[in-house]
């Protein structure tokens, strides 16, 4: 549908002052509200809107489907990889186990699965929607009358021999889909200047984005958070790994990321807390974030003979004035003080 012209009055302010580097989380905020509507299947456009329309607890979406994946791929070695249980696909099993062969199937390596196993990701999706039926009442998942095969069997197996974990999606897809969206609705920007913007408004995202809650389609929860690569880094000197070897990493913070945290909650286990993360970005911490943030000190003892700097983020993040990221309770503070000497 075409964009209606009182919403475009709207819009171009807005964009005139991201352009300007005038701009705030909020401004960031309305104009993907506005242009909401008309995302079209732009998946990862969509993504973002919707996180910004509803914070409160998103049951679906890329994310969310990211995180559920993740959380089924954890549960299934606890109680069948770990513990050495064969899977029987001839009884009910759990219904997991089936969103597990669908997630798997999409992130496997699909040369290998076309060499080995004659079958593309879409092949197997196909044959795997096609083979079970799922009880949702009960929660399980059988293999219908006459389907399988040792093919479809076997690629399973293959699928879930091992874990994958990826991002859900990186930041430069969510802006090249902003700009196809702005330019098939006629909206006017200078590309050059909303261009030397994007990391300012990835900065915006990320504390829009983090602190948000998700559904699963377990049935539990999760959340999101900001979070670096590794949350702290060497200075100098080497630090004892679990196996007693010393080493001089990490030497970086890596990349700002969105991560995912869930619990796993297995039959005759301890619930299990994870994290990995889920939305990646090319954002220097050091380049972003608000100095107060770091901190240096010397390594405990037993963690080896180093110094170290670790990154004191929060799950509610704010972008400061100079479009550094600030913790969020410490800029209220500062209003506060503020208020107070005033």
């Amino acid at each position: 549908m075409p964009l209606p012209l009182k919403d475009l009055a709207k819009l171009n302010p807005i964009i005139e002052r991201i352009q300007a580097g005038r701009f705030d989380a909020n401004d960031v905020d309305n104009l993907l509200m506005k242009l909401r509507p008309y995302g079209g299947d732009r998946s990862v456009f969509l993504e973002i809107a919707h996180f910004v329309a509803h914070p409160d607890a998103r049951d679906r979406g890329l994310a969310q489907q990211s995180l559920t994946a993740f959380v089924d791929s954890i549960q299934y070695f606890q109680e069948y990889v770990s513990d050495k249980r064969s899977l029987n696909l001839s009884a009910p099993f759990p219904s997991y186990i089936y969103r597990l062969f669908l997630s798997q199937a999409k992130l496997s390596d699909e040369g290998r699965l076309r060499a080995d196993y004659k079958m593309s990701h879409s092949t197997l999706i196909k044959k795997i929607e096609g083979s079970f039926a799922v009880d949702k009442k009960t929660n399980t998942c059988t293999l219908k009358n006459n389907k399988g095969g040792k093919e479809l069997f076997a690629a399973l197996q293959f699928v879930t021999g091992f874990i994958h974990s990826r991002p859900s999606f990186h930041l430069d897809a969510f802006h090249k889909e902003l700009k196809d969206v702005m330019s098939a609705h006629g909206i006017l920007f200078d590309e050059a200047a909303w261009d030397g913007q994007v990391d300012r408004v990835s900065l915006a995202i990320l504390c829009l984005v983090s602190n948000t809650e998700f559904r699963l389609a377990s049935g539990g929860q999760a959340k999101c958070e900001l979070n670096t690569e590794h949350h702290f880094r060497l200075l100098s000197g080497q630090r004892r790994m679990p196996n007693g070897s010393m080493s001089p990493e990490p030497s970086a913070f890596g990349r700002l990321m969105i991560w995912g945290r869930a619990t796993v909650v297995s039959a005759n286990k301890e619930p299990l807390r994870i994290g990995f993360p889920l939305i990646d970005t090319g954002l220097d911490p050091h380049a972003h974030c608000e100095s107060s943030l770091f901190v240096r000190e010397r390594a405990p003892e037993d963690f080896g003979d180093c110094d170290v700097e670790t990154i004191n983020l929060a799950p509610d993040m704010s972008l400061s004035g100079d479009y550094k990221l600030v913790r969020t309770d410490s800029l209220i503070q500062r209003v506060e003080q503020a208020s107070l000497s005033a």
